[in-house]
């Protein structure tokens, strides 16, 4: 990690000036210059992306700057008798570097002048490959994905003759792809990253000759397939996915690829636990887990801790769900548990919108084991941990998130006003089911309106009984008969079901109340 000293930048300019605390998160995480950081975000921000990639967006950015500095250093370190192709490269590196000159365009500028004069060299072939990186990782940098892959694709081309060049351009090309597919929600380009990735497994590795490259290429191919099976119904993409991890596995260990053999199971318990679900596959979801546990013994808080948090995360999810499966409380006091030693890395100065996640899946974890537990201790801590969630999961920054917290933020209140002899539970309850339909509109996605009105409409009725109040009961049925129209106009028999049982239940209190 670079260490240099980092200043807080006083003025950002007009295009990312609200998102200056993703910035300031991202100095203290990268410990990166404010400047940089200001001209990779607003190369991101250029393309369609949502708040909460903002974060793995940056740290990729910085990543690729990182490497096409180093690119362009090898270029100038590169003997050649051409003293104007020497200095353009001079002239690129310097326009790359940290401070007032540091220019992108300017870099892109020098690149092409430098394609230009590379006929004026003396026959010497050894830079083409490495301009058409620097070409490539400055593509990757503006997220012009598929001009990145093309670029990889002419380094590999120029690089007959080495397999091993051939391989990683290739490789780079691939990831490139993969990028673009998983980003643009783009199936069709996914598709190509997994015929470039095949290609590569087929023409320029060697299980037995070469284990290592075998192996990268099994896992990227895994990732690739794994993106798009999440995407698309049925499972034939998942299972693929998960074949490719185990064949890569096969090539990897602990001992001898330790970072490599984690990041394999860590992709292999996700593609697992995508596949459990989808097929309700208890024994799989057991598998995924010990994909998962195995990625911890090499992915350590000490010496891979963001990477280790993020595992962190994936255990939790895994341990909650066959907690909830098993209906066990020991599993889903280990996903409480999982949830908060990821808050030890996703801080809120570092990744805000990462911890609001994870406090979002705490909250989660508490109330389901606090279903399990007497008294409201294990529900109180819920509340707080959803509270905590909507304190980064503001309704301007993440809309969609925020609605979800405070919908679930509902739920445990609910569920809490159950154990609690006072009414606050509820009516705080009502305000936030109140506050996700301000976004979860009737006219923008009527099932999950009717699913939070409906959760509102018990939430009422909850009170109405406690308070012997007819209006509030009034209120709770005229929003489950709402609710109840929704479900029947969407074909939903079993939710309209147990709606219109609902709706009895809830004339019938209103009926009693009304009589006293």
């Amino acid at each position: 990690m670079n260490t240099q000293t980092v200043e807080s930048p006083t003025v950002l300019p007009d295009e990312v000036r609200g998102y200056a605390n993703e910035l300031a998160a991202a100095q203290k995480r990268l410990q990166a210059p404010a400047a940089d950081l200001s001209i990779l975000l607003n190369l991101i921000l250029k393309k369609s992306i949502t708040r909460d990639q903002i974060c793995d967006l940056l740290e990729k950015s910085w990543t690729h700057l990182q490497n096409l500095r180093a690119v362009l250093d090898s270029l100038c370190q590169i003997h050649t008798e051409a003293t104007a192709f020497a200095k353009v490269l001079t002239e690129a590196s310097n326009a790359a570097q940290s401070g007032e000159l540091f220019s992108l365009p300017k870099v892109r500028g020098f690149l092409e002048e430098a394609d230009s004069l590379f006929s004026e060299t003396s026959g010497d072939t050894t830079p083409r490959a490495t301009l058409a990186e620097a070409h490539a990782l400055l593509s990757h940098l503006e997220r012009e994905y598929e001009s990145a892959a093309e670029h990889y694709q002419t380094a590999a081309t120029v690089s007959t003759g080495d397999d091993q060049l051939q391989w990683r351009y290739q490789s780079q090309g691939a990831g490139a792809l993969c990028d673009h597919g998983r980003e643009s929600l783009d199936d069709d380009v996914l598709l190509a990253a997994i015929d470039l990735y095949e290609t590569i497994a087929t023409e320029l590795t060697d299980e037995v000759n070469d284990p290592k490259r075998w192996a990268r290429t099994q896992a990227g191919l895994g990732n690739a397939l794994g993106i798009l099976g999440q995407r698309q119904q049925g499972t034939h993409q998942l299972e693929q996915s998960i074949t490719s991890y185990r064949r890569a596995l096969k090539a990897q260990s602990p001992e001898h690829s330790p970072a490599e053999w984690a990041t394999t199971q860590n992709g292999l318990g996700n593609a697992l636990g995508i596949l459990a679900h989808r097929q309700k596959d208890a024994e799989m979801l057991e598998q995924s887990l010990k994909a998962f546990e195995k990625a911890l013994e090499v992915r350590t808080q000490e010496h891979h801790a963001w990477e280790w948090a993020t595992t962190q995360n994936n255990l939790g999810s895994i341990l909650q769900a066959i907690g909830q499966q098993k209906k066990d409380p020991q599993l889903l006091k280990r996903a409480v548990d999982a949830y908060k030693q990821v808050l030890l890395v996703w801080t809120r100065d570092q990744a805000p919108l990462h911890w609001a996640t994870t406090f979002n899946n705490l909250g989660t974890a508490l109330r389901l084991l606090g279903e399990k537990r007497k008294g409201p201790r294990t529900l109180e801590q819920s509340v707080a941990a959803y509270r905590n969630a909507l304190a980064e999961r503001t309704r301007d920054r993440v809309p969609q998130q925020w609605a979800m917290t405070q919908n679930n933020l509902g739920t445990a209140l609910q569920k809490l006003g159950e154990r609690s002899e006072s009414v606050q539970p509820f009516q705080d309850a009502i305000s936030a089911y109140q506050s996700a339909l301000k976004e979860w509109t009737q006219e923008r996605s009527p099932m999950t309106w009717a699913m939070t009105a409906a959760n509102l409409a018990f939430a009422q009725k909850s009170l109405a009984e406690r308070l012997g109040d007819a209006g509030t009961a009034g209120l709770a049925l005229s929003q489950l008969e709402a609710v109840a129209k929704v479900f029947r106009e969407a074909s939903h028999a079993q939710y309209y079901e147990h709606a219109t049982e609902q709706i009895a239940k809830t004339r019938e209190l209103l009926q009693a109340l009304e009589a006293n």
